[in-house]
């Protein structure tokens, strides 16, 4: 069993989850939306969600679309360990993301107080999950093969 896989399919990896459960989310706002949620501030509401994981998906497309441009294999390989620990983050962060839609019901504020509360918990925890992603999807550290001379150290 390695304890490494390879950078392309950890990046596939992070950009399902991100993908598939931002576009549950960017469906349930646009419905509560049309039916008048968030009556007149629903600029705001929008103004308050689209941070919260458009900036994530545009990196993950940007660098999934030049990756899809290239000629060739990426041979590139990520310790496990790290990309479970982003994927778990992830996984932690969008569903504290919707839990803080889900029940905004239920809550004793008023949407948009409660949407810019949230940023108290939302924002530490994006800074983790972007710190771990970005290096996932922007390294260009290429490996070494092993019949490449190593530089000598003075």
């Amino acid at each position: 069993m390695t304890d490494r896989i390879l950078l392309a399919e950890a990046r596939w990896g992070l950009s399902k989850i991100w993908f598939f459960w931002g576009g549950m989310l960017f469906t349930i706002i646009v419905v509560q939306s049309i039916f008048g949620r968030y009556g007149e501030q629903v600029k705001e509401a929008w103004s308050w969600f689209i941070p919260t994981i458009i900036p994530t998906l545009s990196l993950m497309m940007g660098v999934l679309g030049a990756e899809a441009m290239l000629s060739g294999d990426d041979v590139r390989n990520v310790k496990k360990n790290f990309y479970i620990i982003t994927w778990w983050l992830s996984f932690g962060y969008l569903l504290i993301l919707s839990i803080t839609i889900l029940l905004e019901p239920f809550a004793p504020m008023n949407v948009i107080e409660l949407y810019l509360l949230s940023n108290f918990w939302l924002s530490p925890l994006q800074g983790i999950v972007g710190g771990g992603i970005a290096l996932l999807f922007t390294s260009q550290r290429k490996e070494s093969s092993p019949n490449t001379p190593q530089p000598i150290e003075e």
